[in-house]
């Protein structure tokens, strides 16, 4: 047969777009390839490079070596005397080495006298609840991608209807005044009512009884543990303050505290009642949010951080969202004046008196991702206001490749940031 004949030119016809097609398959997947290389997932950092010398060395606790990030927040392992705990981020870490501490010197105050003992130090609670405490490592980095790092998505709302948070109290636990005690004695020792940490609440409720039931006289003890480990960062500088008023003011007053601030914002009636009703806000949170937008008189859009608050359905993303607003508290007043907020993806920006974009995230480590090097053209995208700079302000630190991809777009960067945001008093000569 001739290389006319038409059945061989159709087969040729055929390899040869087939091949084409191959070529084209595999030159996009390589240069997919070489174009994702350029970024960064994950990675694993020194604890002894992230925390003092002074938290690393305890006989209460150790510390795993090991760091894991996961782009943004770093993730500790600490295997403590009452179980193992896996924080996320420093600021967590931080927490819960002082609430260990706290716990072991509360163990230190006996209550075998009281009826309520018996029932209180069974012990089953603790041991079931550290078991389901950020045990599984998996669980853990999946629950932190709830919180920063879907801020980094487009826009989303779920509204949730506000019930009793885990931490608190039940409401006859409150009106025999029990939970008063519960507040007081968490205020001696430095930390919050509303701690997620079970084995850290067994302890709370165990003196509490015995303070309630007059066992010992639980309430007159003095803290043994010093700081206040149990609240986030507040731009005021009164953590210790705030943390009292949060412990020891009943839930349902803080709602109206909360509610009444909100409106002389003149924050819509509605949706402050939404957040307020938000389970995923415990008291302590709210009260946090509350006091860091009031802190920002004259600062327009306040009431956007409320409204982003909504679609926030668990606790990650709801501490998310507060440090965020303390953060921006404490830029407003240490740093620059702000001007206004305005939405930022499913979080939102400042924008200072100067005209500059404030992007404030409380993040341990940034890495150069597609999500980051995405959200950090949002800014520059057909519509937007051209700022006259572009600032973002974390905790911790950057990655050399994020800290690079970052600068290229524009962004003036503030790592380490919580001694400019948070400037520790000076004390009196």
């Amino acid at each position: 047969m001739s290389e006319s004949n038409p059945y061989k030119r159709k087969c040729r016809a055929l390899r040869t777009i087939w091949l084409i097609t191959l070529c084209l398959v595999l030159g996009y997947q390589v240069a997919n390839a070489q174009s994702q290389s350029g970024f960064e997932q994950r990675t694993t950092l020194k604890v002894s490079s992230l925390l003092s010398a002074d938290l690393l060395k305890s006989n209460l606790y150790t510390i795993d070596e090991e760091v894991i990030n996961d782009g943004l927040l770093n993730h500790y392992t600490v295997r403590s005397i009452f179980g193992v705990f896996r924080p996320t981020s420093t600021l967590a870490v931080k927490q819960l080495l002082h609430e260990i501490r706290a716990i072991a010197a509360m163990k230190r105050i006996e209550t075998k006298t009281t009826a309520k003992d018996s029932v209180i130090q069974s012990g089953k609670n603790t041991v079931d609840a550290v078991a389901n405490l950020v045990t599984d490592p998996k669980e853990t980095l999946e629950g932190a991608a709830a919180g920063v790092g879907s801020l980094f998505n487009r826009a989303s709302q779920v509204v949730g209807k506000r019930q009793t948070t885990a931490a608190e109290d039940s409401k006859v636990e409150q009106f025999i005044g029990k939970s008063k005690s519960k507040g007081e004695i968490a205020s001696k020792y430095g930390v919050s009512v509303y701690s997620l940490n079970p084995v850290l609440q067994e302890e709370l409720e165990r003196l509490a009884w015995a303070d309630y039931l007059g066992g010992i006289g639980v309430g007159l003890a003095q803290s043994a543990v010093p700081g206040a480990g149990g609240l986030l960062l507040t731009a005021s500088g009164t953590t210790r303050i705030l943390n009292e008023v949060i412990n020891t003011t009943p839930a349902s007053e803080l709602w109206v505290r909360n509610k009444n601030k909100l409106g002389a914002m003149s924050i819509d009636a509605d949706t402050a009642q939404l957040f307020l009703n938000n389970p995923s806000f415990s008291p302590a949170f709210q009260t946090i949010m509350v006091d860091a937008l009031e802190s920002m008189p004259g600062v327009a859009n306040r009431a956007l951080f409320i409204k982003i608050s909504l679609q926030a359905n668990t606790y990650e993303m709801a501490k998310t969202i507060t440090e965020i607003a303390t953060m921006a508290a404490g830029y407003h007043k240490n740093v620059a004046p702000l001007q206004s907020f305005a939405p930022f993806g499913r979080f939102l920006h400042a924008t200072s008196k100067k005209g500059k974009a404030v992007l404030l995230i409380p993040v341990d480590y940034m890495l150069w991702s597609v999500k980051i090097a995405d959200a950090a053209t949002w800014l520059d995208e057909p519509g937007m206001t051209k700022p006259a700079g572009k600032q973002l302000w974390i905790f911790g630190n950057f990655s050399q490749k994020s800290q690079a991809g970052l600068q290229s777009l524009g962004w003036e960067l503030y790592p380490n940031a919580s001694s400019r945001l948070f400037p520790a008093k000076k004390q009196k000569s």
